[in-house]
């Protein structure tokens, strides 16, 4: 089946890179990558600075993965950087299917609920907090199943020079070990956002569509290995947002 898999993506990979389309996709991904550091780096000051005036501290430490067993979700526009950085880490790749089986097994039927949900308000603006509340009960399923993220390798990710903004901007100021699911303590974590000039720069970059359509991280790889971006953004063509 791996090897079934692997020509096909061998096929798309071909097709992605040839021609206007490949060249657009190359420069987007060009531009973005610099674009995803600079938000990085902002968000990090930002909470540093925030965190300086009150004492506390960022104590996420190296090889401490317990977030790396959450729900999450990363944007078409992202997930095409994902991709191409697979592209030329033949490797990861090949890591990532080969773990891709294991969570499909066990994440993808709630993963997939989630994603419908987002996706339906996207399209019929049903309120944020509604969004909420539906997802929510879902995305604590999820992170009771201990479901490791496919990215996941010797308790390090393998995609964290590209890895979703989801991720990066996630930072406990509470020790490390009260983030663990099994842990009584409650942990203290601040969920970071790009600021309005970053996120407009990384929506400006490409149709703004790409930006909103969401699915969870693993999914969206996988589908975009198989059936590749350029299918893809067709497919976003039938929601209204």
């Amino acid at each position: 089946m791996i090897k079934q898999i692997s020509r096909q993506i061998k096929k798309i990979e071909s097709k992605e890179k040839k021609g206007a389309y490949g060249q657009w996709r190359r420069e987007f991904c060009a531009q973005y990558v610099p674009l995803l550091d600079r938000i990085r780096k902002n968000t990090h000051t930002s909470l540093g600075e925030a965190l300086a005036k009150t004492g506390e501290r960022i104590t996420c430490q190296k090889g401490c993965t317990h977030c790396c067993f959450h729900y999450v979700a990363v944007s078409l526009a992202h997930g095409v950087v994902i991709v191409d950085y697979l592209y030329e880490n033949k490797g990861l790749l090949k890591q990532f299917l080969n773990n891709y089986g294991r969570w499909h097994h066990r994440g993808y039927d709630v993963a997939n609920s989630i994603d419908q949900i987002r996706l339906q308000s996207l399209s019929s603006q049903v309120p944020v907090d509604r969004v909420i509340a539906d997802t929510r009960p879902l995305s604590g399923r999820y992170l009771d199943m201990n479901i490791q993220c496919p990215f996941l390798m010797d308790n390090r990710c393998y995609i964290y020079d590209v890895r979703p903004l989801a991720c990066s901007g996630h930072y406990a100021v509470s020790p490390p070990d009260w983030c663990s699911p099994t842990e009584q303590q409650r942990p203290t974590i601040h969920h970071l956002v790009p600021n309005d000039t970053d996120l407009i720069d990384i929506v400006q970059l490409s149709d703004p569509r790409l930006t909103l359509y969401e699915l969870s991280l693993p999914f969206m790889i996988k589908k975009l290995l198989t059936a590749g971006s350029a299918v893809m953004m067709n497919e976003i063509t039938q929601y209204n947002f």
